[in-house]
């Protein structure tokens, strides 16, 4: 059928194609490892880490003041002395390409000055962080944290009610992960469809009816949970609109950095409208089973939502905010 050259040509052809593939995947997997080399930078204070990982020119969006390799140190340092104990848990990665996410958790006591005396007690703070890579080391990371929550804890604002700060139990759900691309897809039309035009027909086709959203400021269960929250959210910013900023694939999860932007136009939380403009950044992870999204993970800045319309005011703990434009403020 095929001439001896053509046969050679097409092996060929499949070596380099499959030698891609397996390169993709050790790129993947040792960047994952300089991910897990960053917490053992957090949990030991090992600063000679951070020039292993970083690069020279690293930078850094989503901690207040924290912009480049030198600030980064400072703040490891200045972590560790205010929670003496402090220890950074990640619970998933997905990576693509030279970007890996991950979602993690901090834990620690308050035993030194963090904008506030030292209070003695233990938090936990929940977040998630994208890290873009080249030449085997970390060029770039955005950082969205539960700055609310860990002020909560600390005592430094009201708790609103809330009492459980971590990120819930994960669901059963099992099912085909589906192809990385077709997640995708089915990512953008949850915000390009749902949250930016309001269909909430849309939610039927592609969340799954024990859907569970794990997020320490507003966990919702079920299809007709996640329509609640569009419709709660929209009223109350007419014009809401999300903006993909970033989106990774890999297996059966898809990440995605968020800009989300709004006019505070009806009641929310209680607060009457105010007619402010708002922006909020947000860092989430999916999970498809059988083509629907059977679980999710959100990283959103709440409190920097609250200080815009001047429900509470800004802390002076240097807690994570993120803004718009990706720079810490």
């Amino acid at each position: 059928m095929f001439s001896r050259s053509s046969n050679i040509l097409i092996a060929c052809i499949m070596l380099i194609a499959f030698g891609g593939v397996l390169q993709a995947t050790a790129d993947t997997e040792a960047n994952k490892a300089i991910v897990l080399r960053g917490v053992e930078l957090w949990n030991t204070g090992n600063l000679a880490i951070a020039d292993e990982i970083f690069a020279a020119d690293y930078v850094n969006h989503g901690i207040p003041g924290v912009t480049e390799l030198k600030s980064y140190k400072g703040y490891v340092l200045k972590i560790r002395a205010a929670f003496p104990d402090s220890h950074f848990e990640v619970h998933d990665m997905v990576a693509e390409g030279d970007k890996v996410a991950a979602r993690w958790t901090f834990t620690g006591t308050h035993k030194g000055e963090w904008g506030v005396p030292p209070t003695g007690k233990q938090m936990t703070q929940t977040g998630m962080g994208i890290l873009r890579f080249a030449g085997g080391k970390i060029v770039e990371a955005w950082w969205n944290g539960d700055g609310l929550g860990l002020l909560q804890q600390l005592g430094v604002i009201p708790a609103m009610g809330r009492v459980d700060f971590k990120w819930g139990e994960p669901s059963k759900v099992t099912g085909a992960p589906g192809a990385p691309e077709k997640n995708k897809a089915i990512a953008r039309r949850v915000i390009d469809e749902i949250w930016n035009q309001g269909k909430l027909e849309v939610v039927d086709e592609v969340i799954a009816t024990d859907y569970i959203r794990h997020d320490p400021t507003n966990s919702i269960r079920g299809a007709d949970g996640y329509k609640q929250l569009v419709a709660v959210l929209r009223s109350a910013f007419p014009d809401i609109r999300l903006t993909i900023e970033d989106i990774t694939a890999e297996g059966d999860k898809v990440a995605f950095r968020l800009t989300s932007t709004g006019t505070h136009k009806g009641e929310f939380m209680g607060i009457p409208p105010t007619g402010k403009h708002a922006t909020v950044t947000d860092i989430s992870i999916y999970r498809f089973a059988d083509g629907k999204l059977v679980e999710d993970w959100a990283s959103a800045d709440f409190l920097g939502l609250l200080q815009q319309l001047g429900a509470i005011p800004s802390p002076k703990p240097p807690v994570q905010r993120q803004t718009s434009n990706g720079e810490g403020d």
